[in-house]
């Protein structure tokens, strides 16, 4: 810190050493509660999740909080058996996200995604699902992959004007996802997905533009537990309707945590203190 280099602050200056200490305390509370979030949604997702080995997140586009959640999943999980993280990327990235994970999430890596069409998008273009804080779930998963564990990506969004135009897409990325449980023995399969996605029904009094059957319902048969992850406050990065994509309040987001009834969208929803709008691609970290 800048302030410790400066050397009246610990001479006869008591009140700005004063100033410093609580400060320090301060950002040491903070710290001390980022991590308990974590930890609390960590243990309540793998209590939640129990013996399903299909794990489905649904989560807002465009937070910083669900890929530092989905990473400790990852880790938690793949300590005892295979991982599999599945992304809402599109599945033409499956080759370098492989070569990302496979060569250890090195920053040179990295810096290849970066580089790519669909990684370089601009932020106004962009719904939340390219960000640095997605980069650095894959660079985790590569860490974690190069230190022994048996975890890897897979992007799982084939979407095409095709699909948009015959009202398959839904079952598109259904098909994916079930071809990469079937190749999975043992172990979890974790889906990071939006959250009419992660639906294992169709809510009623819908919009009629929405799913008829949403992907994760193509799913039951497998057994799947599906969490729909809100926050109290804060904000998310998504597109709007009525311009371009942009920071938007979590303000509307359900709140009601818990299991969810039997005729419900949701097994399980997770209520996190606040959601923070991702680092664009290519922004520093702050």
């Amino acid at each position: 810190m800048t302030i410790l280099r400066q050397t009246d602050v610990i001479t006869t200056a008591r009140h700005r050493l004063t100033r410093l200490v609580s400060g320090l305390l301060l950002l040491a509370a903070s710290t001390t509660a980022a991590a308990d979030w974590r930890s609390d949604a960590v243990n309540t997702l793998v209590r939640e999740s129990g013996a399903h080995r299909l794990v489905v997140l649904g989560e807002m586009h465009g937070t910083r909080e669900i890929p530092l959640l989905a990473g400790d999943l990852v880790e938690h999980w793949s300590e005892a058996a295979p991982v599999l993280l599945a992304l809402e990327i599109p599945t033409r990235e499956h080759s370098a996200l492989r070569e990302a994970v496979a060569g250890g999430g090195t920053d040179a890596l990295i810096d290849a995604l970066r580089q790519r069409p669909w990684w370089a998008l601009s932020p106004e273009q962009s719904d939340g699902r390219r960000s640095e804080d997605v980069l650095s779930l894959v660079q985790r998963i590569g860490a974690l992959r190069n230190a022994g564990h048996d975890v890897a990506i897979l992007p799982f969004d084939p979407r095409s004007q095709r699909c948009f135009e015959l009202d398959t897409c839904e079952a598109a990325m259904a098909h994916v996802i079930r071809r990469a449980y079937d190749a999975l023995p043992r172990g979890r399969l974790v889906v990071v997905t939006g959250n009419v996605h992660a639906m294992r029904q169709r809510p009623p009094s819908v919009p009629a533009l929405f799913p008829q059957v949403p992907m994760t319902a193509y799913l039951r048969d497998l057994a799947p537990v599906s969490i729909d992850i809100s926050a109290a406050r804060g904000a998310f990065w998504a597109c709007m309707d009525d311009g371009p994509c942009r920071a938007t309040a979590a303000d509307t987001l359900p709140r009601e945590a818990g299991r969810q009834p039997d005729d419900a969208p949701f097994d399980y929803r997770l209520v996190l203190p606040a959601f923070t709008p991702i680092r664009q691609v290519g922004e520093p970290d702050r």
